[in-house]
């Protein structure tokens, strides 16, 4: 069972009075990941960096996500506590 660990930015923007899901983008560190989400907070409703760890070959997650950095309005599954 090969692993990866992912590094990941979630942008979230309205819709009304609903949060969306919008762009989705990878890096190579957790380090790039959170400092993207900073830069892109100011500009969008909501951003989250996560990271996941998977399984390559069945693309099962292995791990919950462990959230890097968040900024602004996100869905309950991103909020802190």
């Amino acid at each position: 069972m090969p692993a990866k660990t992912l590094y990941i930015v979630q942008q979230f923007e309205k819709s009304g009075k609903r949060l969306v899901a919008g762009r989705q983008m990878d890096f190579k560190t957790a380090q790039e990941a959170a400092g993207r989400a900073e830069r892109d907070a100011p500009r969008i409703a909501g951003v989250v960096a996560i990271q996941q760890t998977v399984d390559t070959d069945t693309g099962e997650v292995l791990e919950e996500p462990i959230v890097l950095a968040r900024f602004g309005e996100l869905p309950a599954e991103f909020s802190e506590g």
